[in-house]
C-alpha cells in the first residue's frame, strides 16, 4: 500500500472516531453518562490509535491505545480517565527522548565514523 493511501484512510478513520467523542463532550451529562464507557473503550481508542500512527508510527500508536483502554477498564470511567491522560502525555515525553537520544547516537557513530575514515 503506497503512504499517501495509508494517510488517507488513516485520516478518515481518525475523523470518523472523533464525531462520537465530539457528540458526547458537548451533549448534556444525564444523557452522555450512556455513551461513556463505550466511548472511553472504543471511540477515543480508534482516534489514538489513528492520530498517533500518522503522527509517531505504529508502535507508540499501539503503546498509546493499550494505555488508555488499560487505565480506562481497569481504574473505571472517572479515575481511569485522568490517569490514561496522563499517560498520554508521558507517552509524548518518552518519545520526545527517545527521538533526542536516538538523534544523539546516531550524530556520535555518523561522526565517528567519519573520523575513523580520516584516521585511515
Amino acid at each position: 500500500m503506497k503512504p499517501s493511501t495509508k494517510r488517507i484512510i488513516l485520516r478518515v478513520v481518525h475523523l470518523v472516531a472523533v464525531i462520537p467523542v465530539l457528540g458526547y463532550v458537548y451533549q448534556p451529562v444525564a444523557e452522555a453518562a450512556e455513551y461513556q464507557r463505550f466511548t472511553q473503550l472504543v471511540f477515543i481508542p480508534v482516534a489514538i490509535l489513528t492520530g498517533y500512527w500518522m503522527y509517531m508510527g505504529f508502535v507508540w500508536a499501539i503503546l498509546g491505545a493499550a494505555s488508555w483502554v488499560a487505565l480506562t477498564y481497569f481504574l473505571g470511567p472517572q479515575t481511569g480517565f485522568g490517569f490514561a491522560l496522563l499517560a498520554q502525555i508521558a507517552i509524548f515525553v518518552a518519545r520526545f527522548v527517545w527521538k533526542k537520544m536516538h538523534k544523539k547516537t546516531a550524530a556520535s557513530v555518523a561522526a565517528g565514523s567519519s573520523v575513523n575514515c580520516l584516521q585511515l
